[in-house]
């Protein structure tokens, strides 16, 4: 057992030692560091010697440098006779008579360089008058001249050299001594250091462990938030394309939104929304993101791998390495091909392209993202197709895929409407196969089917596109016409008239003969303004041009028109 007086005495010299060396480390520094100062500044006054030849020596080679471009001009205007190059070797001249004044400043603490340089500006001043002699006879370069001045450069240049090297020396011999010096006081420092911090040593260690746990504490705090963050950012995503899609009228809305959003969720790739046609034969591209692919405008739906899969399909290295047939040239390395389905029936797939192992990798860690994705967009697509079709429905004839009966009475309707506001005429046609009956009784109803789908194709031929075509019942059939004068109305239903005429029609390879039309026409506002009475005028005209032998148009006026 350790009695506390004991613990107290030991405490207290560790204590002491401590105190004492501080003390000492304080001495030793503050003595070492007074030291190198000094002799620093020894050796800071040694480079600045070395400095001050290395300027000189600088000076000196400009000046050699403008010596020779003097000589080198002086040589020219010999040579040609332009008195501009005498011009040009006067200005390097008067620069170096200029620089000679600072090399003089410089070499002043030397007697031989200070004579030297005297003796180089005699030159430049005989130099000088020698080019002031120069003229247009007189092209004699003054070659005298300037070697003198080459030589007294050469003299300054090799006296500075020597003194140089000396001056080198000596900092170089200050510098190792200050390093040695600097050497034995930083090892002393470092025993005093070492010594104060080793009872330290356990508690600084114990520390480290501890920032270590909670630097990787907070390492993967990040790396959670960053998760978290992501998938906020994709819920978000989600959310928006979930929201946008239900926002879509028609089908062509939607896939343009669902690449949009595919764009975003997979920076990098490219791909394509692909479609099956109606005919359930061919898959086409309807919509595409990321640039150009290589996909096939058109293609049988068994050329994809996905689809005959039925589920998301990878085309990559050491997975899956059949390619697909729906490529235009060399397959891609990297792909993906997933089914749009929903309701029990498949729409066609999701192309996506990936360029560089970065992309592929981005890709298949969202999968299931882009599964889900496609999932809203199949579901979207799948309900607009749907709503498309009933829509169809609600106001298409089933046989012929004219507008019925319903919507002709609303459209009626508001097409007198529009012609009321701006003040225009509408004619409104009833139109009758002839003798439908004795056709439907000699050849049966499907070839009274085939005849009444025959006659709608010719109205829409020889109709506007701006007239809205009806089947009313049974072969006949009304057809408003918006902004249609009673002349327009009597030329497009002859045409009509002339259009079936011309129609022949065979079934089960049996001819079925000709077929006729009867048209009836009122028009508003001369005969009426509201719609059922146009109906029942036009019903009326129509009824006159049966009995006066079909095949014929006729106005409400009972006049008949050949």
């Amino acid at each position: 057992m350790t009695l506390p007086g004991k613990v107290g005495s030991k405490t207290t010299r560790v204590v002491a030692i401590l105190v004492l060396s501080a003390a000492v480390a304080v001495g030793f520094i503050v003595a070492g560091g007074y030291t190198v100062y000094a002799n620093m500044r020894h050796t800071v006054r040694e480079r600045a010697w070395v400095d001050h030849s290395q300027a000189v020596l600088a000076n000196l080679q400009i000046q050699a440098q403008r010596l020779d471009r003097v000589d080198f001009n002086l040589q020219l205007y010999a040579a040609t006779g332009e008195r501009a190059k005498l011009k040009e070797a006067e200005s390097p001249l008067a620069t170096m008579s200029v620089s000679l004044l600072h090399l003089q400043e410089l070499v002043k603490d030397s007697e031989s360089q200070t004579r030297h340089t005297h003796e180089l500006e005699k030159n430049l001043e005989q130099l000088t008058a020698a080019i002031g002699r120069m003229d247009g006879q007189n092209k004699v370069v003054p070659d005298k001249e300037i070697l003198d001045c080459r030589n007294t450069i050469s003299i300054l240049q090799q006296e500075e050299r020597g003194l140089l090297t000396q001056r080198s020396d000596v900092s170089k011999q200050s510098l190792y001594r200050s390093f040695i010096l600097s050497l034995g006081y930083l090892g002393l420092s470092l025993m005093i250091v070492l010594v104060l911090f080793v009872f330290l040593f356990r508690d600084a260690m114990r520390r480290m462990a501890d920032e270590v746990k909670l630097f990787a504490a907070k390492d993967e705090l990040e790396v959670t938030v960053h998760k978290l963050t992501e998938r906020a950012g994709e819920s978000a995503l989600l959310t928006s394309a979930r929201d946008e899609l239900q926002l879509c009228m028609t089908s062509k809305q939607a896939h343009e939104s669902a690449v949009r959003h595919m764009q975003i969720l997979l920076p990098g790739t490219s791909g394509a929304a692909l479609l099956i046609n109606n005919s359930r034969r061919m898959v086409e591209i309807v919509a595409t993101w990321g640039g150009s692919t290589s996909l096939l405008d058109g293609f049988a739906p068994d050329a994809c791998c996905g689809l005959r899969a039925g589920k998301a399909r990878w085309r990559k290295q050491g997975k899956s390495e059949l390619d697909c047939m729906h490529f235009a040239g060399d397959a891609p390395e990297n792909y993906l091909c997933m089914p749009l389905a929903a309701h029990g029936e498949t729409q066609g797939f999701m192309f996506v392209e990936c360029g560089t192992a970065e992309v592929l990798a981005l890709a298949e860690e969202r999968t299931a993202l882009v599964q889900e994705l496609v999932e809203l967009a199949s579901l979207s697509i799948a309900s607009l197709n749907l709503r498309a079709k009933l829509e169809g429905q609600s106001i298409r004839d089933g046989l012929t895929g004219l507008f019925n009966r319903h919507f002709m009475e609303s459209a009626l309707e508001r097409e007198l409407h529009r012609a009321a506001r701006q003040g225009t005429p509408l004619a409104v046609m009833m139109l009758d196969v002839d003798h439908f009956k004795v056709l439907n009784d000699t050849f049966g109803h499907e070839a009274g089917d085939v005849v009444l789908r025959e006659v709608a194709d010719s109205f829409r031929r020889a109709l506007r596109d701006e007239d809205i075509i009806c089947r009313y019942g049974g072969e006949e059939f009304v057809v408003i016409m918006p902004d249609a004068t009673e002349e327009t109305a009597v030329r497009r239903a002859e045409m009509i008239r002339k259009v079936v005429s011309e129609i022949r029609m065979h079934f089960r390879g049996e001819l079925l003969g000709s077929v006729t039309v009867s048209v009836g026409i009122a028009m508003y506002p001369d005969a009426g303004k509201d719609g059922g009475n146009l109906i029942r005028l036009a019903d009326g005209a129509l009824y006159r041009a049966k009995h006066a032998g079909r095949n014929q148009v006729m106005l409400d006026s009972s006049a008949v028109v050949v």
